[in-house]
């Protein structure tokens, strides 16, 4: 994570346009889901989703990366994945 990303400022941008386009991708397929909902501001609510999740993704790599491989990525997933979704 952190160690390959500051080696190079070009990784470094090219790491967070990964991460602003998986993030984009969320928002619309968040936005699609709230089609019809009873959200009086869907795109702020599809913003904020998407925003939770890419922070959440990138802190089970960090946290993976940091244990030195040990606590895996999924370590839980579907309790936190509810828990995050309610």
């Amino acid at each position: 994570g952190d160690a390959l990303v500051l080696e190079n400022a070009r990784l470094q941008q090219r790491i967070n346009l990964l991460i602003d386009k998986i993030e984009a991708s969320l928002r619309q397929a968040v936005r699609q889901s709230l089609e019809g909902s009873a959200s009086s501001t869907p795109s702020v609510d599809a913003q904020v989703r998407s925003s939770v999740m890419v922070a959440f993704a990138v802190g089970r790599m960090q946290r993976y990366v940091r244990s030195e491989f040990k606590r895996l990525p999924t370590e839980h997933l579907d309790a936190c994945l509810r828990q995050l979704m309610a």
